[in-house]
């Protein structure tokens, strides 16, 4: 994407020719990657992913997290309940030939998955609904959100840690 006909060449033209705002950069494998992106070029956001089991395995939190805040960027959290698998209330397939068959439900109450990203130095999030019912949970959640203190979020970073694996799914794991 940084080749001198790349992507990047691309956004900026058409940022220049005022098609877009913003440029932004987003991955959800190795924060590696994104650092380096965000090292070669000045990105207005990124969306990266960022749950209460993110510490446990290539985390995003510590390892780009910090340098997204002191370059000043948009930064957009998602994959918060991990489709689901964080959460207490995933009940498992009972298919066999399912990737998660025989594993075990999340750890966190949806509210506790939601208010861990929002206590992050985030500018948004992005989350699924299903129906208006959790649609309205979302914007009552966001009304009467306070951040937690680091030792709630030690506890929610202890408790997603024996799920860690299969609530970062989208990550590179190695073996």
């Amino acid at each position: 994407i940084f080749a001198a006909d790349g992507a990047v060449k691309a956004l900026i033209e058409a940022r220049d020719q005022k098609i877009v705002r913003h440029i932004g950069v987003t991955g959800h494998a190795d924060p590696a990657v994104l650092l380096e992106a965000i090292r070669r070029h000045p990105f207005d956001s990124i969306l990266l992913a960022l749950n209460a089991a993110d510490p446990h395995h290539l985390s995003f939190r510590q390892e780009l997290l910090p340098t997204a805040v002191e370059k000043e960027m948009a930064i957009i959290g998602m994959k918060i309940p991990a489709r689901g698998l964080l959460l207490s209330s995933w009940k498992p397939p009972t298919d066999p030939a399912s990737r998660y068959a025989g594993t075990r439900p999340g750890t966190l109450e949806y509210p506790e998955a939601l208010r861990y990203v929002l206590s992050l130095p985030v500018s948004t999030v992005i989350v699924g609904v299903d129906s208006i019912a959790q649609l309205e949970e979302n914007v009552r959640l966001a009304r009467s959100f306070v951040p937690l203190s680091d030792s709630q979020m030690k506890t929610l970073e202890a408790r997603a840690e024996p799920v860690h694996r299969k609530a970062l799914f989208f990550r590179r794991w190695e073996g």
